[in-house]
């Protein structure tokens, strides 16, 4: 019985082995997570004020995390080959309204500093999700470049 334990457990070390090199071999995928104390909705644009830097991080295995300013975020959405202009994130826009946390899933289509870096404007499609007001408080962006 001790050799069949044995055995099953060198399989599942090769496999999670096996696995861990075939992703380690991939570009990993960034996340981010953009907070602020409110937002300005305006028909397809969306503002919301730079208040902290910008909290980039991947998924396991070989975790990775990265802060960026409001300009070397924005300069995403214009970085050449496969930038988030040819091929625009979704995002969950959360706020609280009414003591309830809202939330809707956006398309993140264009992205511009503002006010000499104090904020970031984004041109958005809205997917789906609650009705958002054009003034919101305790705001969070979270952003999928996949």
């Amino acid at each position: 019985m001790r050799l069949f334990f044995q055995t099953i457990f060198l399989a599942a070390m090769v496999v999670c082995t096996s696995s861990t090199a075939v992703a380690n071999n991939e570009k990993p995928a960034w996340l981010f997570v953009q907070t602020a104390s409110g937002y300005e909705a305006q028909g397809s644009s969306l503002t919301i004020p730079y208040e902290r830097e910008i909290f980039a991080f991947t998924d396991r295995p070989n975790r990775q995390y990265r802060y960026l300013n409001a300009h070397e975020f924005t300069a995403l959405w214009s970085g050449g080959d496969n930038d988030f202009s040819q091929d625009p994130p979704n995002a969950v826009l959360t706020w609280v309204s009414d003591g309830e946390v809202q939330e809707a899933e956006i398309e993140l289509i264009g992205a511009e500093v503002n006010e000499q870096g104090r904020s970031i404007t984004y041109e958005i499609q809205v997917e789906a999700g609650d009705a958002w007001p054009a003034v919101a408080e305790r705001v969070s962006l979270f952003i999928d470049m996949r």
